[in-house]
Parts: structure tokens; C-alpha cells; sequence
């Protein structure tokens, strides 16, 4: 498993992990179907490398839509997440079945 495959779910701590590449940003949040589609409520934590990281508390089971938000400008798909569906638009929701 690659040290920043996405996202992860640890049942025994209870938590789901997000990581996202990007060494040009400056700011970047998670963005789902979980939160409303909140923009700023679920920051990420910078890291090392340009790698960037947040750890959510486990979601109840179901499936869930997210993106993550770049710079308050610019929303992303999760590219280290195969399973995604179109978000309606042009672009493509990154999907989470917990």
C-alpha cells in the first residue's frame, strides 16, 4: 500500500484517512455528501513532500460523495480513490462506501 493511498478507513481506531498530493497549494479542504459540502470545515493538515492529510471519525455505513477543495478555487476528485461517478457537471465525484 502506497504511504498516502486514499482514502483509508481504520475500523479499529474508528477513523477514515484522506491524502492528497498536491506541493503547490496552499490550502486544501475535503468536501462531501458527509458535510454538506462544507468548504472549510475539514482542513487538511500539510505534511511532508507536498503531501497533505486529514483523519475524519468513521462515517455510519452508506456511501458517500467527496472532492477536495484546492486553494478556495479549485475542486479536485480524489485520484488515488478508483471508484468515482460523474458529479453532474463535467468533472467527477470521488465515492466512499463505509
Amino acid at each position: 500500500m502506497k504511504p498516502h493511498q486514499s482514502p483509508v478507513i481504520n475500523e479499529k481506531k474508528k477513523t477514515i484517512a484522506f491524502y492528497i498530493e498536491n506541493p503547490c497549494a496552499d490550502h486544501i479542504s475535503l468536501t462531501g455528501s458527509f458535510n454538506h459540502w462544507a468548504k472549510d470545515d475539514l482542513p487538511l493538515i500539510p505534511e511532508r513532500d507536498g503531501l497533505w492529510s486529514i483523519e475524519i471519525p468513521m462515517l455510519p455505513h452508506g456511501k458517500y460523495h467527496y472532492k477536495f477543495l484546492i486553494d478556495d478555487r479549485m475542486l479536485m476528485e480524489d485520484i488515488e480513490n478508483q471508484y468515482r461517478e460523474p458529479d453532474g457537471v463535467t468533472g467527477w465525484n470521488s465515492v466512499l462506501e463505509v
